[in-house]
């Protein structure tokens, strides 16, 4: 008998025992219970996205939350520069708005950190924002964006406006107001100086921590070039 067994089992019959029957069901339950999870996580993931890549973004972000990573050159020299007034200048393309975009994050974890980016008018101002929604969320969890105000605010308080400067005397409504950091997103639209010279007296800042800057990005020519 114990032959006939042997034999059976070689051959793929099952052999005349009772217990075996349960075994085998409850391993092919075993098996589709499996088999059924691993389909609804599948079913489940984002087109496109890995397995690994949530967690190694939220890792970062936790670690990190300011970390990038910069192109070698200009882009690099500008956000790195220690000076209080620097011009970004280069050919479209460069990534000039995006450093001008990322430079004010620096100080974001301060309550007391204000920010102002400007365009030369509402229109080239929407693309600067659009860019700025695909950015700032990645770096500072709980950043929300205010069309009304038109600023961000940072989950430290922090805060930063971009607006858009049509006329010269459009300055004049930041008069009292003081900033840590001013941003002029090609700068060579504007004809005069004027709104440069005037921001600059609006740089200010009490917390020995945050240094005050004025940046510019510019691409060649332009009524102020």
């Amino acid at each position: 008998k114990e032959i006939d067994r042997m034999q059976s089992n070689r051959t793929g019959i099952m052999p005349p025992k009772p217990k075996s029957m349960p075994k085998k069901k409850r391993a092919s339950k075993k098996k589709s219970s499996t088999h059924q999870l691993k389909k609804e996580v599948i079913e489940s993931k984002p087109i496109g996205q890995t397995d690994s890549y949530p967690d190694k973004e939220e890792r970062t972000q936790e670690e990190n939350p300011n970390a990038f990573r910069l192109n070698e050159g200009p882009q690099e020299d500008f956000i790195n520069a220690p000076e209080r007034e620097v011009l970004y200048g280069g050919a479209a393309g460069g990534g000039k708005s995006f450093a001008l975009l990322i430079d004010p994050l620096r100080y974001c974890q301060y309550p007391d950190h204000s920010a102002l980016i400007l365009r030369r008018t509402n229109d080239e101002l929407r693309e600067l924002i659009h860019k700025s929604t695909e950015l700032y969320p990645k770096f500072y969890r709980g950043a929300k964006w205010s069309e009304r105000k038109s600023q961000w605010t940072f989950p430290s308080g922090a805060r930063i406006w971009l607006t858009y400067l049509e006329q010269d005397k459009d300055v004049l409504r930041y008069q009292g107001q003081s900033f840590s950091y001013v941003g002029f997103d090609e700068l060579t639209q504007y004809p005069t100086s004027f709104p440069w010279d005037y921001l600059r007296s609006r740089l200010r800042s009490t917390n020995p921590e945050i240094k005050v800057y004025m940046r510019a990005t510019t691409n060649p020519g332009g009524p102020g070039h």
